[in-house]
């Protein structure tokens, strides 16, 4: 573990014997407030850390030096909901509880984007490799997700966009009983060089493009737990890919770079692993014949293979640890203080600090983690995250 704050008792396992919490008591009380970390975020490259507390502070860290690096205070000083590390490792974007979003460098007056609408339940947001672009999914349940996806973009004038909305036909009204109703972290994000976005829940999947906030194509999600974003690396198992059941004409019309070459500042090699992932965004995985018949490899272990270098976590059993499934095996052990907040609603939820994340019918979850997987963060239901460090050991 490289970086450990001292914590207080899990507050899941005094829930589960009978203790009250009051977490609206810890809000109100500005000493506790300030000592929390409402928020964090790890740097792509694993080595710098983003600390949001309760007063409002964010303070950026390096992990290998033990040092703060930028503290930063936001205007006005509500606490922040998420953060995100953009363009570098000493610049982030943040959201405040009232929906305030905000670009903050030690070098430059903080740029507040607008005020984007909010609930008591944290948006779900995703960075893009190269850092550029964030996608934000509400978690409004009164409210199709699909129809509120916003952009952040930071290069150049950095502002947000509102994505396109599928045609009425298009969109999905009835939400399914024990269906994800929106995406999370392990289903949402971009294609190698940021030019195009996927994401899906347990009825419908969607694609589009950053430049124009363009609806791509659909999908029909029948098979949830086998489907998972293109990792845009070679699966090492078996999968069939899905074909888009609302195709919009700008797919082969090659507005998108999918059949054009793409004007923009990138290397011709990421181009041509854009085109090549928004043709197949999303993988359906399967086990193979011999592998259904022997029961060789669960299948946390078979949709690890799939995800390459991105960690998947089990949540299905509360009362035990967090077991890390990595490159399509059991890697690693997280202690179950660090299990996250799963809830679809805000009602009982808690805690307003730590990893709240949607609820998912295959108890899988993709924390924070550098790009290479080795680096991973967790919070919890803690008051203050930890950074385990992974690269010895895998």
């Amino acid at each position: 573990m490289v970086m450990e704050a001292k914590l207080p008792d899990s507050s899941e396992e005094a829930d589960s014997w009978g203790v009250e919490i009051d977490y609206d008591a810890q809000f109100n009380d500005s000493d506790v407030r300030n000592g929390i970390v409402t928020c964090a975020a790890l740097s792509l490259d694993g080595h710098h850390i983003a600390l949001g507390f309760g007063s409002g502070v964010i303070e950026l860290a390096d992990i290998d030096h033990q040092c703060t690096i930028s503290r930063f205070q936001l205007d006005p000083p509500n606490h922040p909901v998420w953060i995100e590390f953009v363009h570098g490792s000493h610049r982030v974007a943040a959201e405040d509880n009232e929906g305030n979003v905000t670009i903050l460098s030690h070098d430059t007056t903080p740029i507040n984007l607008g005020t984007l609408p909010n609930g008591p339940l944290p948006a779900v947001t995703r960075v893009s490799d190269n850092g550029l672009f964030i996608i934000r999914v509400p978690r409004d349940t009164d409210n199709s997700w699909y129809d509120n996806m916003t952009l952040i973009s930071i290069l150049g004038d950095p502002h947000m966009q509102l994505l396109a909305s599928p045609p009425e036909s298009d969109s999905l009204a009835i939400i399914h009983r024990h269906k994800p109703a929106i995406p999370h972290r392990r289903t949402l994000g971009f294609s190698p060089g940021a030019r195009f976005i996927g994401a899906f829940d347990g009825l419908s999947a969607f694609t589009w493009s950053t430049d124009l906030g363009e609806l791509i194509a659909r999908y029909c999600v029948t098979d949830f737990k086998f489907w998972i974003m293109n990792p845009a690396v070679p699966l090492a198992c078996s999968y069939h890919i899905p074909d888009p059941v609302s195709p919009q004409p700008t797919l082969s019309s090659g507005k998108h770079g999918v059949t054009d070459s793409h004007q923009s500042s990138k290397t011709d090699a990421v181009d041509n692993l854009d085109e090549s992932w928004i043709k197949c965004p999303f993988y359906v995985i399967s086990q193979s014949t011999k592998e259904e018949e022997e029961g060789l490899r669960r299948e946390s272990d078979i949709r690890s293979f799939a995800a390459g270098r991105t960690p998947l976590f089990g949540t299905g059993i509360k009362r035990t640890g967090l077991p890390m499934f990595f490159n399509g095996k059991l890697e690693f052990v997280i202690p179950k203080e660090y299990r996250p907040v799963v809830s679809s609603h805000a009602k009982g939820l808690g805690a307003w600090y730590g990893d709240r994340v949607p609820s998912d019918p295959i108890f899988l979850y993709s924390p924070r983690s550098s790009q290479d997987g080795t680096r991973i963060l967790f919070q919890g239901w803690q008051t203050a995250p930890i950074v385990v460090d992974l690269s010895q050991v895998i």
